[in-house]
């Protein structure tokens, strides 16, 4: 990924917490037959290095790529929006498109590991009936999850490095950079908001 160095973001905390906070990532592997592009949902640990985890339909041929290889890419994105020269002070520019996003190179492995893969489906699911506020219990009999178990994959995935691209009008005029983030501070939608909450968490000393 390209990324400027004016938009580039190398905080660990932040970038993890923007992971957790946008789960639904992009899983990208490369074979014989080209590319190939899934999308899941991702848990993230990070203790003495970074760890995610996800799991595929065994009908999914793509968790057979990591059967002999280890390679991957990782990508997640969250807030974007279309930046119109309307909100600058200088009116001669161009438009351009505010986004944030997060790529990892990976190596994978096949998770064996019955009992692990049993915990990591009850953190899963956890995890995100909180993140929702649904509440639902993961308290199934142990034949139909054991039949469910048999039915995927789980991947393990060690972070070997890490692009995290917030591209937020860093590199305007500071009129310009307030401009912009008055415009989104009035917006209504949650795309719009978190937007400009990333713009406040990242916002140069030179705009302040």
């Amino acid at each position: 990924m390209y990324v400027p160095s004016y938009s580039e973001q190398k905080e660990l905390p932040l970038i993890c917490s923007f992971i957790n906070e946008y789960p639904f990532g992009t899983l990208v592997t490369h074979s014989d037959l080209g590319l190939n592009a899934n999308h899941y949902p991702f848990l993230l640990d990070n203790n003495e290095e970074i760890v995610l985890w996800t799991h595929l339909a065994k009908n999914n041929p793509q968790w057979k790529y990591f059967q002999d290889k280890k390679e991957c890419l990782l990508i997640f994105t969250g807030p974007h929006a279309y930046i119109s020269p309307a909100f600058y002070e200088n009116k001669l520019n161009v438009p351009t498109w505010n986004y944030t996003a997060v790529h990892l190179n990976c190596e994978a492995d096949i998770v064996d590991d019955i009992k692990l893969q049993q915990q990591l489906m009850k953190r899963l699911v956890e995890n995100f009936e909180e993140t929702s506020q649904t509440n639902w219990q993961f308290d199934l009999p142990e034949e139909f999850v054991q039949k469910l178990s048999s039915a995927i994959v789980w991947l393990k995935f060690k972070v070997k490095k890490v692009d995290a691209k917030f591209k937020l009008s860093q590199n305007r005029e500071k009129a310009d950079y307030l401009k912009v983030l008055n415009e989104f501070s009035t917006r209504d939608s949650d795309n719009d908001q978190e937007l400009f909450k990333y713009m406040n968490l990242t916002m140069p000393s030179k705009m302040k």
